[in-house]
């Protein structure tokens, strides 16, 4: 195993990190890195954000970091050269290359990638080209079947996991441990205060249901894995006990999703389900339709890493229903915080919400139980303090400069 790269002595001022982003869209992960940079210590660092995407909504970090549209163009001139060019990495080496130029150019002393690792192996190879240390905040269960991939985690400094199931999956790729730290998601608790009766009724008036109507929410991307489908398969089950019920998707979808989308949209379109469900898109108000919602379900039958509308829908005191795979049940206390079904089981997943709705009172106090649990747990002044605390370590800052509130428990 290659030497760790020596730890680079701090100048005067704010240090500069260059922050990257590649995800297929802006989703719980682009969301939580806008929360972390919002509570980072600016005295100490400030911000460059370089994003693949060209999507608009990455004006709303412009007051918190300096940002920077980097598209992954292909270099087409290499395309009869398949073979060489999948073995090689063509694209990626390029891509590389750029980053590199705006890392130089911008002084960053750090690069932190967010996201899947190996959707920023570009990422990796810039920092090791200019001598700097390279943080990967892995949200994603990693399962490469790259050997470049593999190789390269030698030149990370540290993975930031966001679960155990995050933790496993790089040890099994041959990360040791001491360069993993756990940073389980943090939510700004100020954004997640229940709000006045009356907005929470627009919002429900607002999709045509009146107060005493079930309401059924899911937050996600529109993508095969978090499994939409299997919520609208379990609908008739559930307008067969609550007719009166209505189900609320929310969440975009990236480019090449369009086909699932369509799929949703079939299954909606039926007499039985005919304007009992709802597609939203992308929303910037999550919390208050969670606060609407008579339960939240979470439904991904591939293991999820974190996933943050668990710990959003409980910071609502909404009873969340989610698949016990990846990170869930860590979060999840089953019948107390919050509620666990097998992915993929349409006929529990309706036989569960079903008790929800039966249950009022059970509703409530799951509800309640899950709220303590998250403000316990996952306030974003811990989050931020785990990040900074690697920061501050890789670039031999002073700690005494944090935030002490950041180093608790």
């Amino acid at each position: 195993m290659n030497a760790p790269l020596p730890l680079i002595q701090r100048q005067h001022g704010p240090a500069t990190i260059l922050y990257v982003e590649n995800g297929v869209g802006f989703g719980g992960a682009v969301i939580s890195l806008r929360t972390f940079l919002e509570h980072l210590d600016r005295r100490s660092y400030q911000s460059v954000l370089v994003h693949s995407l060209a999507d608009p909504k990455f004006a709303s970090f412009a007051d918190i970091a300096r940002t920077i549209h980097l598209p992954k163009n292909r270099l087409t001139r290499y395309a009869p050269l398949t073979t060489v060019r999948r073995v090689l990495n063509i694209d990626v080496l390029h891509y590389a290359s750029r980053l590199a130029r705006v890392a130089k150019a911008e002084n960053a002393q750090l690069i932190y990638l967010n996201n899947d690792f190996i959707a920023n192996m570009a990422g990796v190879i810039a920092g090791r080209w200019l001598k700097l240390p390279v943080v990967i905040h892995e949200r994603d269960i990693p399962a490469p079947h790259s050997r470049l991939a593999t190789w390269l985690t030698r030149w990370t400094e540290r993975f930031l996991a966001i679960s155990g199931p995050v933790r496993e999956a790089l040890l099994d790729m041959g990360v040791p441990l001491e360069r993993i730290t756990m940073v389980p998601e943090g939510l700004d608790l100020r954004a997640y205060q229940p709000q006045p009766a009356p907005h929470v009724a627009a919002v429900r008036a607002s999709l045509g249901l009146t107060p005493d109507q079930p309401l059924i929410v899911m937050v996600g991307m529109i993508m095969e894995w978090k499994a939409q489908d299997v919520l609208l398969r379990a609908a008739p089950a559930i307008l067969a006990r609550h007719p009166r019920t209505h189900f609320l998707i929310i969440g975009e979808t990236p480019p090449g999703r369009e086909d699932y989308l369509r799929q949703l949209q079939r299954l909606a379109d039926t007499p039985l389900l005919d304007n009992a469900v709802h597609f939203t898109g992308y929303r910037n108000d999550i919390p208050l339709y969670l606060q609407a919602a008579d339960a939240v379900v979470h439904a991904s039958v591939s293991p999820e890493p974190f996933g943050r509308v668990v710990i959003e829908a409980m910071a609502m005191g909404t009873p969340i229903v989610a698949t016990a795979i990846g990170a869930p049940p860590e979060i999840i206390r089953h019948g107390e915080t919050g509620l666990l079904t097998p992915p993929g089981d349409v006929e529990q997943l309706s036989q569960t919400l079903c008790t929800l709705l039966d249950n009022p009172e059970w509703r409530l106090r799951i509800g309640k139980a899950g709220r303590r649990e998250v403000f316990q747990k996952y306030a974003i002044q811990r989050h931020a303090g785990l990040i900074q605390a690697v920061f501050d370590e890789l670039l031999t800052h002073d700690l005494t400069l944090s935030h002490p509130d950041y180093y608790l428990g």
